[in-house]
């Protein structure tokens, strides 16, 4: 994110990989300002045939949404593609709070996102879809006695795959190849923060609802974790001590 005069924006910069000098160049930056910005995910994604990017935004005030997730004017609290040739953004999807975690494979895409007062959720994302922030939630408004609507699809969103009711502080999402273990098969893992564990989940073959779910208490605020194929171990950014875990298999 970039504040530049009292304007914050999220702005996006990108470099040839190398072990001398990184050159940076500006390929995103919007003309639109918001009031809290976040960082959020980015993944690879080919969409219309066209290769780019997809990521994520945030941009209302915190506590206070107003209606810039389901504005289409805005970019912010979206989730955003934007091709390489062109440097075109489009919304992709709308109706976010703050995403947390991006996943992204051909046809599919998964994102977790926190809820208010409860209601983290596990969303499949489809173009052009709204996922209905902040009308529909299964969390609950922080100071006020009114509350959200309690059914998405009801009021024409997108209901999530699960939705975490209390909330865990969900974190990233990724996918475990059958390799890493051949007890975990097609399997992904869920991060968490407040419930300082990982979550093992098995989803139908839609992605449509969740078959299982292994919690595994780790004890620690897990802000992000990767897959590393060469060492087929798990790597865990744990939050409180600033340290890396590793989650391998017993050999």
């Amino acid at each position: 994110a970039n504040e530049i005069k009292g304007c914050k924006k999220i702005e996006i910069f990108v470099a040839d990989l190398n072990s001398e000098k990184l050159n940076f160049k500006k390929i995103f930056s919007p003309n639109e300002c918001g009031y809290i910005i976040f960082g959020g995910r980015m993944q690879f994604y080919k969409h219309n045939n066209l290769d780019g990017i997809i990521f994520t935004t945030f941009g209302h005030e915190y506590n206070k949404p107003d209606n810039t997730p389901q504005d289409d004017e805005s970019i912010y609290s979206k989730i955003i593609f934007l091709d390489f040739a062109n440097k075109n953004p489009i919304i992709f999807s709308k109706g976010h709070r703050v995403s947390q975690g991006l996943y992204a494979e051909k046809n599919l895409i998964l994102q977790t996102e926190h809820g208010p007062k409860g209601g983290d959720e596990i969303n499949k994302i489809e173009y052009k879809k709204n996922y209905g922030w902040p009308i529909s939630s299964y969390g609950m408004k922080y100071y006020s006695d009114d509350d959200y609507e309690k059914n998405h699809s009801e009021h024409g969103f997108q209901e999530p795959i699960f939705s975490f009711v209390p909330s865990i502080g969900i974190s990233e999402i990724i996918r475990i190849p059958n390799s890493f273990n051949k007890y975990w098969q097609e399997n992904f893992i869920v991060a968490s923060l407040n419930k300082r564990s990982l979550f093992r989940i098995k989803f139908d073959k839609k992605y449509s609802k969740i078959i299982y779910m292994e919690p595994m208490f780790l004890g620690e605020r897990i802000r992000d974790i990767r897959y590393i194929k060469a060492k087929n171990y798990i790597a865990l950014a744990l939050e409180e001590t600033g340290s890396i875990g590793i989650l391998k298999v017993k050999e």
